[in-house]
């Protein structure tokens, strides 16, 4: 296996700086989790929507969704076109001496970050009745998040190590780290409306997947002091750091893939809890048939999760390694060869243990979920307008874990059983602003959180695009060709309410 001159020093600046991992949680698709018919989708920002939702019954075909952001490399916005780079043979831009396709930001702060997401949601359904609602979901994703990476460290990854502008200046830094996950998912959830009286029904969800583990890693690093004295030296004063990692591919030989897919499992928790201040007060009514249940609007509703509470646990084929306050005057780096990941892992345990395998630490890792907690408000403008907003933010539960982004939005959106369109604007790790959009026609919904990659209107810096296929069942629709009348409707309050 050959990695290039650039790509071997890289490595060996922070021992991996990203691994074999890409340098790279789910935008959050919008459009589709924040809809009254998102159905089986909803669980993803909050389990207990599905036993308020508009629908009693919900069929997830596809749902697919794909996010890369980054903040130090990107193409210009003159260069990039989206039918140029989806040819069959694309055309790159050429930026730099080395013509590398990406040209980098040259300002130092903030530390730079990146954020991968690959999402596909399989053959799902939900199904409500009354005050109890269920849904089972299938999936696959695939995350990678880079955090607090020093701007020097980047340029040395883009340059290499003869960059002349960064030699001879000592470099500290702390709480460094990037992981990766790959994973199949099945998942349960219940909801369960516990309280409806007067105008208030509270709802609480709970969602159980199980998670099998294709490949996974990390590293982290609590403390680097370093300088570089030249392209073929390196002074590491001071350096605490781990990584770990379960891939497809064996150590010894480089076989690809190599082994059974799945290495490792775990489990992931989502938790909710939401209120709803209905237009109407509530009447208690005997279910005779699904799709007669009548559904009532709110005035407004309230939300708050914990979403991704969990782990994968890697036992087969998986490597921990750690260096625990070491330093090194580390002469001739750009000779040191290596012809597989063990060979390089226990060279670089030989240049600070003097000893190729004092840096191993075992057989097994874990690599958590990208833990987040987010809270929900929507508010009914009238009949089908609604605008709503939610927070997220990042739970640290282990330093071996996928970074989920902090993201705030806001969006207005118009829905009825056929037509579906709202238009998010959102606000990024609290500085980068964004505006997206969602169409849904019947069965498909199509949208992107950030509008700018895909009109050229800024620097190219990643990627965002989802889209849903699923066959919806509304309440209070029997097939009859109209909708039943709504719940109270018999006392004539809801029509005057519909008429405001």
């Amino acid at each position: 296996m050959h990695f290039s001159k650039r790509i071997i020093l890289g490595l060996l600046v922070l021992f991996m700086l990203t691994t074999t991992v890409k340098n790279s949680l789910s935008q959050e698709m919008w459009g589709v989790v924040n809809s009254n018919f998102s159905g089986s989708n909803g669980v993803l920002l909050n389990p207990s929507s599905i036993v308020t939702s508009k629908l009693y019954l919900d069929v997830n075909l596809l749902t697919a969704d794909i996010f890369v952001d980054n903040n130090y490399a990107y193409i210009h916005s003159e260069d990039f076109s989206l039918g140029r780079f989806m040819k069959k043979n694309p055309e790159w831009p050429k930026y730099g001496p080395d013509e590398m396709a990406f040209d980098h930001y040259t300002d130092k702060m903030p530390p730079k970050h990146a954020y991968i997401n690959v999402f596909a949601k399989g053959p799902s359904f939900m199904l409500a009745r009354g005050r109890h609602a269920i849904a089972v979901t299938t999936g696959a994703r695939y995350l990678t998040s880079v955090t607090n990476l020093p701007y020097h460290i980047a340029n040395f990854g883009y340059y290499g190590l003869d960059y002349l502008e960064q030699h001879n200046i000592n470099y500290s830094n702390k709480n460094i780290s990037t992981a990766a996950l790959a994973f199949g998912e099945v998942g349960l959830t219940y909801a369960y409306s516990f309280r409806k009286f007067d105008y208030q029904d509270w709802s609480a969800g709970l969602t159980v997947r199980r998670l099998f583990g294709v490949s996974g890693g990390y590293m982290f690093a609590d403390d680097l002091n370093y300088m570089v004295i030249n392209d073929s030296t390196i002074d590491v004063k001071s350096m605490t750091s781990e990584l770990g990692y379960s891939l497809p591919l064996n150590y010894d030989n480089n076989d690809f893939p190599y082994g059974s897919w799945v290495k490792g499992g775990g489990w992931g928790f989502d938790l909710g809890i939401s209120y709803q201040h209905k237009v109407l007060t509530y009447q208690k009514r005997r279910i005779t048939k699904l799709c007669r249940q009548r559904y009532t609007d709110y005035i407004f509703k309230a939300g708050i999760s914990l979403l991704d509470i969990g782990y994968v646990r890697f036992t087969n084929n998986a490597s921990r390694y750690a260096f625990e306050d070491v330093s090194e005057y580390w002469m001739e780096v750009d000779t040191v060869t290596y012809n597989n990941m063990n060979n390089l892992m226990e060279s670089i345990s030989d240049v600070f243990y003097d000893d190729p395998n004092a840096a191993y630490r075992g057989n097994q890792i874990s690599v958590f979920l990208p833990a987040a907690v987010s809270l929900q408000f929507d508010y009914r403008i009238r009949k089908s307008l609604y605008a709503g907003g939610v927070f997220i933010h990042s739970i640290p539960l282990s330093k071996n874990m996928i970074y989920r982004p902090t993201q705030i939005m806001i969006a207005p959106r118009y829905e009825t059983p056929h037509f579906e369109a709202s238009l998010p604007v959102s606000l990024y790790e609290w500085r980068y602003p964004r505006v997206g959009f969602s169409l849904r026609y019947h069965f498909l919904t199509i949208g992107t959180d950030n509008l700018s990659w895909l009109l050229g209107m800024r620097d190219f810096t990643g990627i965002d695009f989802y889209f849903s296929i699923k066959v919806n069942f509304s309440k209070g629709n029997c097939g009859q060709g109209r909708a039943l009348p709504c719940e109270n409707d018999e006392y004539g309050l809801y029509r005057r309410q519909s008429l405001k």
